[in-house]
């Protein structure tokens, strides 16, 4: 089955995200100081929330909308993507002007990350997902980021190298996206700028471009304001804790841009008992890789943070205690938001679970930071997406009737605490130094928790087989 494949490499691509920043972490983290590094994350912050107007609600509704009309790709693209270059002018001359105009602005760090306005402005990896043709931007991203990786190691050497290491994690993501438009063209043709087009698709792009705005303010601006109300060193220890959280999300998430397409196109053909099928393989996938991530994390956390983080984000321990329990209510969001919310054209509802969240984070951070700094944005950052699980739950919940999830989750919960008693058990009683702790509760676990999944029969893998290779030539 075709989503089989597109899983597969996107999955591939993940599991080199997941491992390339363990590899560059280590060097960056002992290199630059968290102060240097929370200077990174506060400007990156803040450009972030122009890349978000440069590339309005484009993504996923450029997906849905190439999946759904393969007749029309050509006319459809240049449409959209006429919105997409509109907003990113718009966009670059906002942030020049920011630059030139605030003192706090210029700097060289904020003046280099303005590439990343032109690198989301050249993105069309979203007529590639809504082809399903995963295969081009796997080759495409780990391409670029093997050579980045290479880059950084060769000269980044001391704390003085900050400028350049922007530059570079900057320039790559550029050719990157500059690579993907030479096999475009097979589809796209020649350049075709359509507005009077294009104004066809602006109500829906920016009924999915609200939500985007609500779910940055809430994923981007603790970044932000605690760069504001606490300090950078704040912001580097917060940054170096979300993202070892963020390198495991990428295990659950991996499977929502898979599923946008599959999910889009089997609702165009009337399918619905399929696309129920798709729903609880996706609940049964994540729910299987969340809850072992979570327990697993909380055992290995204080030894993982010793050997891998240099002495100055040591701190990032309490941050990532806490942050590790976003892990479930993303993993779910991904499905019920973009799975579920999305491909059913219910742009409302998807806006008003990201938007109400989004307010309430402000004032949650308004309240914590200043007091608890690093800590308190973590505690913010749970709340907020504990916000934004209950109320897509509840616009789901019609669609989630026939879908079986419970059964499959309790078995998974009770697994996984077996695993964290007996893993508790036995890093107390052998007390090892940190790197072999880790790597033992790693091997020890993964044995633990897959055998009393086998043992709780959790997964039948003949029903995955049949509705993974059911229509092969899908």
């Amino acid at each position: 089955m075709k989503v089989l494949k597109n899983y597969a490499y996107n999955l591939s691509y993940q599991l080199l995200v997941i491992i390339l920043p363990i590899i560059t972490t280590p060097y960056v983290t002992r290199v630059f100081s968290s102060d240097d590094l929370g200077t990174y994350g506060y400007y990156n912050s803040i450009v972030t929330y122009f890349i978000l107007l440069a590339t309005l609600g484009v993504a996923n509704y450029g997906t849905k909308e190439i999946s759904g009309n393969r007749k029309t790709i050509r006319k459809n693209f240049w449409g959209i993507y006429t919105l997409q270059l509109g907003a990113t002018i718009l966009s670059l001359t906002l942030y020049i002007l920011l630059c030139l105009t605030f003192s706090l602005m210029q700097n060289p760090v904020a003046y280099i990350l303005g590439l990343s306005l032109l690198s989301k402005g050249l993105d069309i990896s979203w007529l590639f997902q809504g082809l399903e043709d995963f295969r081009k931007i796997t080759v495409r991203n780990i391409t670029v980021k093997l050579v980045g990786v290479i880059a950084i190691f060769l000269f980044i050497k001391s704390a003085s190298d900050l400028y350049l290491y922007v530059f570079l994690l900057t320039i790559f993501e550029l050719l990157g996206q500059l690579s993907m438009w030479l096999p475009a063209r097979e589809f796209i043709g020649k350049p075709h700028f359509d507005w009077e087009y294009a104004k066809q698709h602006l109500k829906p792009v920016i009924l999915l471009f609200l939500p985007q705005i609500a779910i940055s303010l809430y994923v981007t601006l603790d970044r932000t304001m605690l760069g504001a109300l606490a300090s950078t060193k704040d912001v580097g220890i917060y940054d170096q804790a979300l993202k070892l959280v963020n390198i495991l999300l990428t295990l659950v998430t991996s499977l929502g841009s898979v599923m946008l397409p599959r999910v889009s196109n089997l609702l165009s053909s009337g399918d619905h008992k399929a696309v129920n099928k798709m729903y609880e393989m996706s609940f049964l996938i994540y729910n299987l890789v969340i809850f072992p991530i979570m327990a697993g994390m909380l055992i290995i956390n204080d030894d993982f943070v010793n050997f891998f983080l240099g002495k100055d984000f040591q701190d990032a321990r309490y941050a990532i205690a806490i942050m590790i329990l976003r892990m479930f209510f993303i993993g779910w969001t991904n499905i019920m938001g973009i799975q579920i919310l999305i491909p059913h054209n219910k742009n409302r509802e998807f806006m008003l679970s990201t938007t109400i969240p989004a307010i309430v984070s402000v004032g949650l951070n308004l309240l914590f930071l200043p007091k608890l700094g690093y800590i308190g944005a973590a505690i913010v950052s749970v709340l907020t997406e504990s916000l934004v699980w209950a109320i897509q739950l509840f616009f789901t919940r019609s669609y989630l009737r026939d879908v079986p999830i419970i059964g499959s989750m309790i078995k998974i919960m009770i697994s996984s605490g077996l695993m964290y008693g007996i893993l508790f058990f036995v890093k107390d009683l052998l007390n090892l130094p940190s790197m072999l702790n880790v790597g033992l509760s790693t091997i020890l676990g993964a044995i633990i928790y897959i055998s009393l999944i086998l043992i709780f029969k959790v997964i039948n893998l003949r029903d995955i087989k049949q509705q993974l290779f059911r229509n092969k030539g899908v």
